[in-house]
């Protein structure tokens, strides 16, 4: 298998979410005007459409729809959505957008995880070594780096923030054109599972996964309370930049990717109970810290352990999702985790943060991530049981 042309899609939509991501509620607050409640109703709003797209998206992809038809679908209206919110000014209308935006674009990570490990096990079938998930996912983390150079001068002195929707619109254009450098991708139309979303759910809610999912949980609704609103933090309580904050995160992402490609030392070390609980300590720790002293000197230091979060929470999970689920529903069980995990604990973090940035402040918010994160570890490391065969998953 050429694995270039998949590492350059994985680049390229992870790109596209750099570009915006780290931006999200500055961009709304700066560019629009929005205040507190009204970037949490947008950012809410906006996740409730998404509980539908991956789980149809991902069903599309296990019933043998081609994944690059359903993403160049994707990232044309991703595109659209982002360049209609550069023009629009009216707060409805720029909910409607953004809201579009991320019901197109929420199903692109899940089908890309799915066709990887799809494609991974093809080869294992035909006797070849499965492929690494960490060494595809690395050209994520690069990717989501790769805006912060184009933002650094974009967006440098009063140049406008929404700028960044053009840098994501470009990485869209250039993703729907990579589809066509992927090959086809591997059937699981013959393995009988009539109703593989179904069977992705049964697994997910199974009592031996309950307490991973419930302890996820609590780590992405802390994840979706602090990070919208780390820009803000940044440039209001410390005084950074808006080129500035692009390139800050990005130093956390580049420091990842070495966790990343260790991830099966470390895992060898801590098992994967402790790489997890680790992970999100990390989480809570380096975030009481940066509330508690907001310098840029803080901000810089707890990038070094920027990367264990992402272990615990977008690295480990996927890798242990494709472990328990079966052939013929392995896009689903990403579909169905979005549905389950993700999307609803954007939708509860978008609304906790908003409510207290408005009542307080961007440094409460970054507390209250804080205590989510701690929840969810605890969650984790007391409820979830793991066995020899997820501990030494590849």
């Amino acid at each position: 298998m050429n694995l270039y042309p998949l590492k350059i899609q994985f680049f390229l939509s992870y790109a596209a979410l750099g570009s915006i991501a780290p931006l999200m509620a500055l961009l709304l607050k700066e560019a629009k005007n929005f205040s507190p409640r009204q970037i949490a109703l947008t950012l809410s709003i906006s996740s409730i459409g998404m509980l539908f797209t991956p789980a149809l998206m991902t069903y599309l992809a296990d019933k043998s729809i081609d994944s690059r038809k359903i993403l160049r679908f994707i990232f044309s209206i991703t595109a659209g959505s982002l360049i209609a919110v550069y023009y629009l000014n009216d707060p409805l209308h720029v909910t409607i957008s953004w809201t579009i935006y991320s019901i197109a674009f929420i199903p692109t990570l899940p089908l890309l995880d799915g066709y990887f490990f799809n494609h991974s096990e093809q080869l294992q079938k035909l006797g070849d070594k499965g492929l690494e998930y960490q060494k595809i996912r690395t050209w994520g983390s690069i990717g989501f780096i790769a805006p912060s150079g184009i933002l650094f001068f974009t967006l440098s002195g009063e140049k406008n923030i929404t700028n960044s929707l053009w840098c994501a619109v470009t990485f869209c254009f250039l993703s729907f054109l990579a589809t066509y450098l992927m090959q086809a991708p591997a059937s699981s139309e013959k393995t009988g599972v009539k109703k593989p979303t179904t069977e992705a759910f049964r697994v997910l809610l199974s009592p031996k996964l309950i307490p991973f999912c419930i302890g996820i949980f609590f780590s992405y609704t802390a994840a979706n309370c602090y990070y919208p609103y780390l820009s803000v933090f940044f440039k209001e309580s410390i005084g950074i930049q808006n080129n500035y904050i692009t390139a800050i995160t990005s130093i956390g992402v580049a420091i990842e990717i070495i966790y990343i490609l260790n991830v099966k030392t470390l895992r060898r070390w801590l098992g994967f109970r402790g790489v997890m609980a680790i992970g999100l300590a990390s989480m809570a720790i380096r975030l009481a810290i940066l509330a508690t002293f907001p310098t840029l000197k803080t901000a810089l230091i707890i990038q070094l352990f920027h990367g264990l979060e992402i272990l615990s929470m977008f690295v480990l999970p996927i890798m242990y999702l494709d472990q328990v689920s079966g052939t013929g529903f392995r896009n689903s069980i990403q579909g169905a985790f979005t549905i389950l995990i993700t999307v609803p604990s954007r939708l509860l973090g978008f609304i906790i943060a908003g409510e207290i940035a408005r009542a307080y402040s961007p440094k409460e918010v970054i507390y209250a991530g804080s205590i989510l994160s701690s929840i969810g570890m605890l969650i984790i490391f007391m409820f979830f049981k793991t066995n020899t065969k997820t501990e030494n998953l590849d």
